[in-house]
């Protein structure tokens, strides 16, 4: 175990000693429900930034991994809010949104889940249950799934990408070979043929 995840094992474990009504040290979860890069998403207390958990990157419709610790309280109450940390690529800023945390389902803490939605907002959940599960409280049900869109994009840009390499090699090919041997000259006409139809699969796909 690393020293910062000591430290905040540590912060979390002493605030739950410290404050009423704290059951737990919950794990830190993040979900992204949009097309942009989540450079950075973090959460904290209102009002006390030492407080902070987290610290995560995901990918456009991706999920985090689970990060140590934050403290929740064990029994859900009206007014409980937190504040979410993050940052969109390729925009710099770091932003902090304070957030209300909706009931806990069958009234049992858990896990509190970061998430970020496709319109850039952010929200919070705390609970035992995945976002799988019918008990699951966050407003989008299920984990991220890129949408046709999102995919089609990048499908395209794979195109894009495997076509430049196939000039390079094909460049080559038709430039002097006289230096490769002949294993490297059959290496190169295959790697030629392979993205060749890889391309033409791609380009099945695609239409």
């Amino acid at each position: 175990m690393n020293t910062l995840l000591k430290r905040q094992l540590l912060r979390g474990l002493l605030l739950a000693a410290c404050l009423p009504g704290v059951a737990m040290a919950a794990s830190i979860q993040a979900l992204n429900y949009s097309s942009r890069e989540v450079d950075y998403i973090a959460v904290e207390n209102p009002g006390n930034t030492n407080s902070g958990g987290g610290g995560d990157s995901i990918r456009p419709y991706g999920q985090g991994g689970s990060i140590c610790c934050f403290s929740v309280p064990e029994k859900w109450h009206a007014d409980l809010k937190v504040v979410v940390v993050y940052q969109l690529s390729p925009d710099p800023t770091f932003h902090r949104e304070t957030v209300s945390v909706p009931q806990y389902p069958d009234g049992k803490s858990g896990d509190i889940w970061l998430i970020v939605y496709e319109d850039g907002s952010v929200g919070a959940v705390v609970s035992l249950y995945g976002p799988s599960r019918p008990e699951w409280p966050g407003k989008i049900k299920g984990y991220p799934v890129p949408t046709k869109e999102y995919r089609d994009e990048r499908r395209k840009e794979k195109i894009k990408r495997e076509k430049a390499v196939l000039h390079s090699m094909e460049n080559a090919l038709d430039g002097d070979v006289s230096d490769l041997t002949p294993v490297e000259l059959m290496r190169l006409k295959g790697a030629i043929e392979y993205s060749k139809k890889l391309i033409n699969i791609l380009e099945e796909n695609d239409k």
